[in-house]
């Protein structure tokens, strides 16, 4: 085989390589234009430095018309994923305001103490909420169980059991105490004297007060005994929970007073606020530091009672108005110009490197096509000089 049968198509290749190579590294070099004494040479700077703005503007328009739509943003909200993160974040809310209420609470009320309560609230707005309330109460039969949240329903057992060993761990230093070793040694000599039966004991010449006090160390060690039994320690947790379930079943209404009706119960709580109308706020016992924390306990536990419901409405609102406010939302974002200024502030270097990154591997093929291409010319010349 003649090895100049090889050239043509080896140059080709070369060729045809270094040739696209050299065209694609135009396309970002030179970054400036590159003169000669006053005539600037062609093709100075590469394509992207020279169109840079132009490729911006195309960047964002490409963006805005088919990637950043309005429909593709609202289908967005709508998915799953979306909802999920959105409903983590307002839980993440929920915790930091049920966090901040007493302090919250606290500022309001330092920023109201010298005004009187006619100055901030109305009387005939009072009346209303009351009413409201009151019909609240009755119609759904409210019951403090209602107002404690959820996760500590559930601990409740666990809860019952801690008193229970709390309670019963008292007891038992009370009961070792020396003050109520004596107690119940007095209150058994006591009873002796008094029962005419000392003269009986002295025939054994034991003194009435060693007695007395064996019979109390005994008295101490069976209630030790039955404390740390496990029936008893059940019976008092069981106990417990009876008296805790009966009590959180309770109507609140009832609580207040069992006996009025609703029109008469509101009349009450309304004749309460009339008489403190004239009452400077930092007078009224509610505002003492101790009855707004009880207060913000409870807005506590009514939040974190219907949390589940909290989040899911909040969420629900957020998105509907996101998608109801979206146009305004889009326009004032103004993504074209946003995006196009951000790719004129890039330097150069990262321009080429974001380009790079999607279409590198495409170049490297265009560039070895290159080769491929200038190998088969050279071979076809290589065919018409065998034809000739």
């Amino acid at each position: 085989m003649n090895i100049q049968l090889l050239v043509p198509p080896v140059v080709g290749g070369i060729i045809g390589y270094f040739t696209n190579y050299v065209a694609i590294k135009m396309l970002f070099r030179p970054k400036k234009a590159v003169y000669l004494g006053k005539w600037k040479l062609p093709f100075t700077p590469g394509l992207i430095p020279s169109k840079r703005e132009k490729l911006a503007v195309s960047i964002a328009k490409v963006v805005k018309e088919n990637l950043l739509t309005e429909e593709t943003v609202r289908k967005r909200l709508n998915e799953k994923k979306v909802k999920k993160s959105i409903e983590d974040l307002v839980d993440k809310g929920i915790d930091k305001m049920i966090e901040s209420i007493p302090e919250y609470m606290k500022k309001i009320i330092s920023s109201i103490t010298d005004k009187k309560l006619f100055e901030i609230i109305n009387i005939t707005d009072v009346e209303r909420a009351i009413h409201r309330l009151v019909n609240h109460l009755y119609e759904n039969r409210t019951t403090i169980k209602d107002l404690i949240p959820e996760s500590i329903l559930k601990r409740k057992e666990e809860i019952a059991q801690s008193l229970t060993f709390k309670i019963l761990e008292t007891a038992q230093e009370k009961l070792n105490s020396d003050d109520f070793l004596e107690l119940i040694t007095e209150k058994i000599q006591s009873f002796m004297e008094n029962s005419g039966k000392i003269p009986d004991i002295l025939i054994f010449k034991k003194p009435v007060k060693a007695i007395t006090t064996t019979i109390a160390t005994r008295i101490v060690k069976t209630l030790n005994e039955t404390i740390e039994s496990p029936a008893f320690q059940e019976t008092v947790r069981t106990y417990i929970l009876q008296t805790t379930d009966s009590f959180l079943e309770k109507e609140i209404i009832n609580l207040l007073d069992k006996d009025a009706d609703k029109e008469s119960l509101s009349r009450k709580i309304t004749a309460i606020i009339y008489e403190n109308f004239n009452t400077s706020i930092g007078d009224l016992p509610l505002m003492k530091e101790e009855n707004y924390r009880l207060i913000a306990s409870w807005i506590k536990a009514v939040i974190e009672k219907n949390r589940a419901t909290l989040i899911e409405t909040t969420t629900s609102k957020l998105l509907q108005l996101i998608e109801k406010e979206l146009p305004i939302i889009m326009e004032s974002i103004d993504i074209e110009n946003l995006i196009a200024e951000k790719v004129n502030s890039l330097p150069i270097e990262e321009v080429e490197g974001i380009i790079l990154k999607l279409i590198d591997e495409e170049l490297k093929y265009i560039t070895l096509l290159g080769g491929i291409l200038g190998f088969i010319i050279g071979a076809f010349q290589d065919i018409l000089f065998f034809v000739k």
